[in-house]
């Protein structure tokens, strides 16, 4: 038995939401397929599909039952059917004593950090179509300007995580870019955090791209370059995204690894060609060495279609002696042979 046929059985119906590189819907067709291992997880993120799972009772909302779980993939990003065999033991045994909410702990679970929990309810509750909780007006005021730029404090996460998630309404897109020149750092990358999981518009990209070229002048950190990286990862406009990461890559902080995170976790999609080799360039000069550039390539590999354009890269004859040297030793360590 599968997830999808257990919630079934108990009379719910399956909401499923990838919580990997981004939180975002995942089309509960598809995850039957996942589940059957006809189709491979989409966006597998370090060997795992991270999932967050809502079962809902139409009929009885103080049913519906929340899980986090981390299910470890094959080498062809299809699910270890052991893995969810386990959770549906589990669950089976809920059943039992009538209660499928979330008590416990469930094998294969993981806890998300507040920032990603925040951005999963807002999504989840919009799904639901349950109403805004209180502090989305409070996030608005604040947004607006109305109440002082430096009022932050008494924010709380999940109205900055419902703005974000509903950037469609309200003019939310609007409020942002007008209120991104003038937040704070804290709120700012709070904000930055949750965009990731969001196609910003032009307008909102401009305004961020215009936010970072003046953090970069006054001097920005690798977490500041992270940030930005991560916010316009799935922007609208694909050429300003591209001329992004050329400009990251650049910038003397590029070397950190949690920049170069950032870029390959979350920018993915726009590393192809003498892109990708200006990444691999400076991931083979990172601050950590060889390690990291093993552990950041091989988890870019997993993605669909990045091996191709991986294992072009690693052919561009115009490589350096750094690069090819750590392209050496990463299939040293695969194979177990020089190359």
């Amino acid at each position: 038995m599968t997830i999808s046929e257990l919630v079934k059985a108990s009379g719910a119906t399956l909401k499923v939401f990838d919580m990997g590189r981004r939180i975002q819907l995942l089309d509960s067709r598809v995850f039957e397929q996942i589940e059957e291992l006809r189709h491979p997880y989409p966006s597998p993120y370090l060997k795992h599909a991270w999932l967050g799972l809502l079962s809902c009772h139409t009929s009885n909302p103080g049913q519906n039952g929340i899980w986090f779980l981390k299910l470890p993939l094959d080498e062809q990003n299809l699910l270890e059917p052991a893995s969810r065999d386990a959770f549906v033991r589990y669950c089976a045994e809920r059943m039992k004593t009538g209660d499928l909410s979330e008590k416990g702990e469930a094998p294969f679970s993981f806890k998300p950090d507040a920032n990603r929990m925040a951005y999963f309810h807002a999504l989840a509750s919009r799904e639901l179509g349950a109403e805004s909780s209180r502090f989305y007006g409070i996030a608005r005021a604040y947004l607006s300007g109305d109440m002082g730029w430096d009022n932050w404090q008494q924010l709380g996460l999940q109205g900055l995580a419902e703005v974000v998630a509903s950037l469609g309404q309200d003019d939310n897109q609007a409020l942002l870019a007008q209120a991104v020149p003038y937040m704070p750092t804290v709120p700012l990358n709070v904000v930055l955090g949750f965009l990731e999981n969001q196609a910003p518009d032009q307008l909102l990209t401009s305004a961020i791209n215009d936010r970072l070229a003046a953090v970069i002048k006054s001097g920005a950190t690798p977490a500041d370059l992270a940030a930005f990286a991560r916010a316009l990862s799935h922007s609208q406009n694909i050429q300003q995204r591209r001329l992004l990461l050329q400009a990251l890559l650049q910038h003397h902080e590029s070397r950190s690894v949690e920049v170069l995170a950032a870029v390959s976790s979350r920018c993915w999609a726009d590393l192809e060609g003498s892109l990708l080799v200006s990444f691999l360039e400076t991931l083979a000069h990172n601050e950590q060495g060889q390690d990291a550039f093993t552990a950041l390539v091989g988890d870019m590999m997993t993605l669909p279609g990045m091996r191709h354009r991986m294992l072009k890269a690693f052919s561009d004859e115009s490589r350096s002696e750094q690069l090819d040297a750590s392209i050496r030793a990463l299939f040293q360590m695969v194979t177990g042979t020089v190359q």
